[in-house]
C-alpha cells in the first residue's frame, strides 16, 4: 500500500509581515517563523518576494536582486534541508545581465530546486517596465507523489496559463501572492474558481502587513480543494494549515471525469505585451 504521505499532504502557510527591500532582517524573520512549523508538515508556502517586498524602482531593484546561488537560495537549500520539508515562494532574481525576475522557487529537503518565472507582470504597479517576463509553460514539479504546478500573484487571472491538460494531470497549484485586501473577494474567487475548473487543490499564500499598494490582513491566505470548498485551520502564531487528500482528488475525478473533455490548445511561448 502507498505511504501515508503519498496520501495526504500537509501544507503550511506562513503569512509574512515583509519589510521593504530588506533581505537581511526578512531572511532573519523567515528563519523564525520555520522554526515554529510543525514537524510533520511537508510543504511550506511562502508569500510572494518574500525577501523583499514588491520594489518597483529600478535602483532599488539592481540593489537587491539575486541570483540562483544567492544568499536567499542558500537559505532555503539550509532551511528545507535542516527541517525536512519543501519551501515554495518566490524571490526577487536577476541573470546578472540586466534582467530582473519574479521568480517562484520550489526547494526540497534534498536539495532539488525547480525555479518557475512569472508571466502577467502588472500593469498598474508598472511591473512589466522593470521586471522580464516568463517565457514557455511552467515547469510541472514532482514532489512525494504529488503533481505540482506554480504561478505566481497576478498569474492567478487567467485561466489558460493553469489549465489543466487531460494527458497530464497536475494535483495541486501554489500561488505566491502580495494581493491587497481591496481586491479579497476576487482573489478568493479565483483561487477557488482554479481549483474547481481543474480539479485540483490551489493554496493562496499571501503577505500581511501594508505598503503603497494597500493592506493584506491575515486572512486573504486561502486554500481550497477540488470542489471549492475552502479549507485551512490558523494556528495560534499565525500559521495556516490545510490536509490535502489525493483520495479525495481521485474519487472526484472518477465520479465526474470532465478534465477528460477539456480542449487542447498551445500556448505561445513569447508573453504578451
Amino acid at each position: 500500500p502507498p505511504k501515508a504521505t503519498e496520501i495526504m499532504l500537509k501544507i503550511c502557510v506562513i503569512p509574512l509581515d515583509i519589510a521593504y527591500a530588506d533581505v537581511e532582517n526578512n531572511l532573519i524573520s523567515t528563519a523564525h517563523q520555520l522554526n515554529q512549523v510543525e514537524p510533520d508538515t511537508d510543504i511550506v508556502v511562502l508569500p510572494e518576494l518574500f525577501t523583499t517586498a514588491f520594489v518597483p524602482d529600478a535602483k532599488a531593484v539592481a540593489a537587491t536582486a539575486e541570483p540562483n546561488d544567492g544568499r536567499t537560495v542558500e537559505a532555503l537549500k539550509r532551511w528545507a534541508q535542516y527541517f525536512g520539508f519543501a519551501i515554495a515562494g518566490s524571490f526577487l532574481a536577476t541573470d546578472g545581465q540586466g534582467n530582473y525576475f519574479n521568480r517562484a522557487f520550489f526547494v526540497e529537503p534534498i536539495g532539488d530546486i525547480t525555479f518557475i518565472d512569472k508571466r502577467h507582470l502588472f500593469p498598474l504597479s508598472n511591473e512589466h517596465t522593470v521586471y522580464t517576463a516568463a517565457e514557455g509553460e511552467p515547469q510541472a514539479i514532482r514532489f512525494r507523489s504529488w503533481n505540482i504546478r506554480m504561478i505566481v500573484c497576478f498569474d492567478l487571472r487567467f485561466p489558460v496559463w493553469t489549465r489543466n491538460n487531460p494527458d497530464d494531470l497536475y494535483d495541486l497549484l501554489l500561488v505566491p501572492s502580495n494581493w491587497p485586501v481591496a481586491r479579497v473577494k476576487p482573489y478568493k474567487l479565483l483561487l477557488a474558481a482554479r481549483a474547481v475548473e481543474n480539479q485540483i487543490y490551489t493554496v493562496g499564500a499571501n503577505r500581511t502587513g501594508s505598503d503603497k499598494f494597500g493592506d493584506y490582513p491575515a486572512g486573504m491566505t486561502s486554500v481550497f480543494d477540488c470542489l471549492g470548498e475552502e479549507i485551512r485551520e490558523t494556528r495560534r502564531n499565525g500559521h495556516i494549515y490545510a490536509l490535502l487528500d489525493k483520495d479525495h482528488l481521485k474519487e472526484s475525478r472518477e465520479r465526474f471525469p470532465f478534465y477528460k473533455a477539456a480542449d487542447r490548445f498551445t500556448i505561445d511561448p513569447k508573453p504578451s505585451r
